[in-house]
C-alpha cells in the first residue's frame, strides 16, 4: 500500500477504534507520516509499548510490524482475535464482569487470558481494564459494551499480520536497523497498573543504547532529557490529563533528518 493511501485512511477509519488510556487514536494521522518518513520497504516497524494499538495499525504492511506490551492479558487477546477462531463472549453483564474482575485480581487462573483481556478491555469504563467500574449501559441508554466490542471488531481488519510480543519493552529481540517507536506510561501522569513502578531513566538509557546500535527511536512523552530532540508538539486533553498538555513527539536517532521543533511551551 502506498504511503499517501495510507494517511487517507487514517481519517477515513480513526473513529472507530477501541478506547485505552492513553491512546494516540487523535494524533495518529500526524504523527505518522513522522514515524515512516525515512522507513524503506521490508525494514522493522517496532511498536514497544502498543496499547490499543493504534499506531501500528496505521504502519502499511509493505513493512513488518511487531506489536509489543507488558499486559498479558492484552496480547493475549490481541493474538486469540487475530490469529485463532475465538469468539468471545458479546453479552457481558455486571455480575459477569465482576467475577472475572475478581478472578484477575486474585490471579487464580479461573478465565483465559485472552477472556480476562476481553472483559477488561471491552466492559471497563473508558477502557481502564478493571480500573475504572463497569462500563455497561448509561442513563441515556447508550450501551457501552456494545459499542466497545463494535469498536474492536472494526479494529481487526488492521491487526492482520502483526507479530504479537509480550513483555517488557527492554526484552524486545530487534531486528537490525529497526524504527522503534514508544509510547511509555507519561511521567507524573495515571498508569495501568502493570506500569506503576516504570523506571523512566532505565528506559531514557535503553533508547540511547538501541539509536547507538543503528535503530531509529521515537517517543511519545511530554517532557524527555535534553538530548531527545522534539519533532512535533500540540495541545491536547485526553483521559490522562485534564489540563491540556502539550504532546511532544521525540527522536533520539542520529539517522533522523527531519526538522526539530523547540520543545518549550
Amino acid at each position: 500500500m502506498l504511503l499517501l493511501e495510507a494517511y487517507i485512511l487514517i481519517f477515513e477509519i480513526n473513529r472507530i477504534r477501541m478506547k485505552y488510556m492513553g491512546s494516540k487514536r487523535r494524533i495518529v494521522s500526524e504523527i505518522l507520516p513522522l514515524l515512516l518518513a525515512n522507513m524503506k520497504p521490508g525494514q522493522t516497524f517496532i511498536d514497544a509499548f502498543c496499547g490499543g494499538c493504534h499506531v501500528i495499525e496505521k504502519v502499511p504492511g509493505e513493512y513488518k510490524r511487531i506489536a509489543n506490551d507488558n499486559n498479558r492479558y492484552l496480547v493475549a487477546m490481541l493474538e486469540a482475535l487475530t490469529e485463532t477462531t475465538w469468539s468471545p463472549p458479546t453479552s457481558i453483564n455486571r455480575d459477569f464482569y465482576n467475577d472475572v474482575r475478581s478472578s484477575y485480581y486474585a490471579d487464580d487462573g479461573r478465565f483465559s487470558d485472552a477472556l480476562v483481556g476481553w472483559v477488561g478491555y471491552v466492559a471497563s469504563w473508558n477502557g481502564r481494564f478493571f480500573d475504572g467500574g463497569y462500563s455497561g449501559i448509561g442513563k441515556n441508554g447508550r450501551d457501552y459494551v456494545a459499542e466497545q466490542i463494535r469498536n474492536i471488531q472494526a479494529q481487526l481488519p488492521s491487526l492482520k499480520g502483526i507479530e504479537w510480543r509480550y513483555g517488557s519493552y527492554d526484552s524486545i529481540e530487534i531486528p537490525p536497523e529497526s524504527l522503534i517507536y514508544c509510547d511509555p506510561p507519561y511521567l507524573g501522569c495515571k498508569t495501568y497498573p502493570t506500569s506503576a513502578h516504570f523506571d523512566y531513566e532505565a528506559f531514557y538509557d535503553w533508547c540511547r543504547d538501541r539509536a547507538a546500535e543503528g535503530h531509529t527511536v521515537f517517543v511519545s512523552e511530554y517532557q524527555m532529557p535534553p538530548d531527545f530532540v522534539c519533532l512535533w508538539k500540540k495541545g491536547i486533553v485526553n483521559n490522562l490529563n485534564k489540563k491540556r498538555p502539550t504532546e511532544r513527539l521525540f527522536t533520539i536517532s542520529r539517522k533522523c533528518s527531519l526538522q526539530a521543533f523547540s520543545c518549550e511551551g
